[in-house]
């Protein structure tokens, strides 16, 4: 109504204001409001759900009247909430299990294939249409547990257990409902229509007697379940444990507001068949009183199913103590009231009255009859004969499907379980592969990783002992001369003191060479300083050559850029060098730019050498014949070219150019002040 007034107070501006505006907002308005759906009024779904549980809670104790509840609850449904798609679900299964109260097998299929058909919709209003699709289930497991299909029915309860739906919610009411619903049904199958033969029956009753506290729903149901367990123990031959259960019933049917009569009467039969179970603890009559009384309660209420059970227990019992009086009696209002039902249907035009389907109920009802002898000819005894027969083997057949499902589903159930464990051992061992290669990986980089520093370390102490085989070899290389000069006994005092200082310098560099051999030793100080003054000073350090040799310093006009202690030693190594291989002709020291660095040249026409060796001159760990002095400073004068690269990043470098008989000339490359 709200929305009414608004789009016509809207169209009203537009037709007296005419405005373009307002135009799209009552379009806007009259479109929004048209799409959106009002909401359910609470009072309606409130008076729906009450309808409802009435008719539920009255399932058990009047089935004519749960269904009446039922109707006007659909109808009230379908008139004023017709998207209340749970209500419509939870109303029709409650209507199938009133239909199974009552034995009415087809209505009961009618309504149950009406909840599957609503189910099939898939209504996005639906919320619980899995756990009534469960209900659904198990409703008509009931109705094929009376037609002697264990098969099928097991499958149900097969299919319902394997679908994990029942274990998704167990603090609502409907879920819990469900749960007792499918242990009642199961507890049946095992030992009603299985005779108590199924294998794991007491583990069922054990998780049925775990879950007992944690799915309470109403008083009905309660009873339904301690029946159910009462049943059971008392077919695995536990009859104080069944009374105890019994008594639970008779605690809940003192309440005026739970009683119920079908409860009662079950109550009241297996209570009495508990006792019949104990000898000396009732006297019989008294059992065969509670058969009777249960029997009475039974023809009230109105369901055939429990009439006939009723009846072919207090007959079997009378029989059995004797009292075939009350057997006959009992038997006698039973084919009384069965040919009241015949002659009531063929009036209304059925060619054939079935009181239900129950095969097992009518197959202990004949043997009742034929026991008691109460065929009037011989044509009834044999007519009762046949009937019997043919449902025998009616329910031995569907026994049979049964067993031979078992077997299916418990090879299928070793397979599942096989491959299961499989799959988990097969699971298992890849994680174990996965985390070995990943060990391994890691494994594989920390051993590269130790190689490397293995071989770093190697490399190291390689240089460590060539620089101590080069210290020794310098020492003995640049000794050697003084000491030569020093022994000769002629050698004026003038001399030898000149000798002695030259000494004493040669023993300070070699000191500092000492130190630069050991890791962390001495730092390299860089400076720049004239190539000249270094010629200079080599030129006064370095042994006066032969007199058939010229040794001569040409000028160099260049500022370097390096150590100067270090050059100075460089230069007397390879100017040594070169007069211990030259007898005759001259040495040359110079330098030149190129590329922005200064080329110095050792140049002399000395003996010359090789290719190969060439290629090995600068090697320290090359193998030199013994007693060999030949090449111990140019591995020194390697190292500190390499110490000049490695801290000046200049490209430092050095290396030889000889012919064999015409000399060799000795290049370094340093850096100079134009590269600073």
């Amino acid at each position: 109504m709200i929305f009414n007034c608004q789009f016509i107070f809207y169209s009203y501006l537009c037709i007296v204001k005419k405005t373009l505006i307002l135009p799209l907002l009552a379009a806007f308005l009259l479109l929004s409001g048209c799409g959106r759906q009002p909401a359910p009024d609470p009072l309606l779904r409130s008076r729906a759900d009450g309808l409802i549980k009435e008719a539920f809670v009255n399932r058990y104790r009047d089935p004519k009247l749960c269904l009446q509840l039922s109707r006007q609850a659909l109808g009230f449904i379908a008139d004023s909430l017709p998207d209340y798609v749970d209500g419509e679900l939870r109303t029709r299964n409650i209507m199938a299990f009133a239909y199974y109260q009552m034995s009415d097998a087809d209505s009961a299929n009618r309504m149950l294939a009406l909840v599957e058909k609503t189910i099939a919709r898939n209504d996005p209003a639906m919320r619980n249409g899995d756990i009534e699709q469960v209900i659904t289930r198990l409703i008509r497991a009931r109705l094929l547990q009376r037609d002697c299909r264990i098969a099928d029915s097991y499958q149900l309860l097969y299919d319902i257990g394997r679908s994990g739906i029942l274990d998704r919610n167990r603090d609502n009411m409907l879920y819990s409902y469900a749960l007792s619903e499918y242990y009642i049904t199961s507890l049946v199958l095992s030992y009603h229509y299985r005779n108590g033969q199924e294998a794991d029956v007491r583990t069922l009753i054990g998780e049925v007697e775990s879950q007992r506290d944690a799915i309470k729903v109403d008083f009905a149901q309660d009873m339904a379940l301690n029946y159910a367990l009462a049943y059971g123990w008392q077919s695995a031959g536990e009859s104080l444990k069944a009374l105890d259960y019994c008594e639970q019933n008779y605690t809940i049917l003192s309440r005026p507001s739970a009683f119920c009569p079908y409860h009662y009467a079950n109550t009241l039969q297996m209570t009495a068949s508990a006792l019949k179970s104990i000898p000396g603890r009732v006297p019989p009559d008294s059992v065969l009183a509670l058969y009777d009384t249960a029997r009475c309660v039974f023809y009230d209420y109105g369901d055939p199913y429990q009439m006939i059970g009723g009846t072919t227990s207090t007959a079997r019992y009378a029989l059995l103590i004797g009292d075939t009086v009350k057997a006959h009696d009992v038997l006698r209002q039973w084919l009384s009231w069965a040919a009241v039902q015949r002659a009531a249907a063929a009036k209304g035009g059925s060619p054939q009255w079935t009181p239900l389907k129950a095969p097992k109920m009518e197959v202990g009802l004949f043997d009742v009859l034929l026991r008691s002898r109460m065929a009037s000819t011989p044509d009834e005894a044999l007519r009762w004969y046949t009937r019997r027969t043919d449902l025998q083997d009616y329910i031995n057949r569907n026994e049979q499907e049964d067993f031979a499902l078992q077997q299916s589903l418990a090879a299928a159930t070793r397979r599942s379980r096989w491959m299961t464990n499989t799959s988990i051992v097969f699971g298992a061992l890849l994680v174990l592969l996965v985390v070995l290669s990943v060990l391994l990986w890691f494994s594989a980089r920390r051993l590269k990783r130790e190689k490397r520093e293995l071989e770093a370390a190697k490399r190291r102490d390689v240089e460590r002992i060539a620089n101590v085989e080069t210290t020794l070899s310098v020492l003995r290389h640049d000794v050697s001369p003084f000491m030569g000069y020093l022994r000769n006994p002629d050698l004026s005092p003038e001399l030898r003191a000149e000798v002695l200082d030259q000494l004493l310098r040669t023993f300070d560099n070699i000191k500092g060479w000492t130190r630069l051999s050991i890791p962390g030793g001495m730092a390299f100080h860089a400076t720049v300083f004239p190539l000249q003054e270094a010629f200079e000073e080599v030129r006064c350090q370095v042994p006066r050559p032969a007199a058939d040799v010229q040794l001569r310093f040409e000028p160099a006009d260049i500022q370097l850029h390096a150590d100067r202690m270090l050059v100075v030693i460089m230069l007397r190594n390879l100017v040594g060098n070169a007069l211990k291989h030259t007898t005759s002709g001259s040495i040359t020291v110079g330098a030149t730019m190129a590329d922005g660095m200064a080329d110095i040249c050792v140049r002399d026409t000395g003996s010359g050498m090789d290719a190969a060796q060439v290629e090995s001159l600068f090697r320290a760990d090359r193998t030199l014949p013994a007693g060999s002095e030949h090449g111990f400073g140019l591995i020194l004068c390697r190292y500190i070219v390499k110490k000049h690269d490695d801290l000046t990043r200049r490209g430092c470098r050095i290396w030889a150019e000889s012919t064999p008989g015409k000399g060799t000339a000795m290049h370094v490359m340093l850096a100079t002040n134009k590269n600073v």
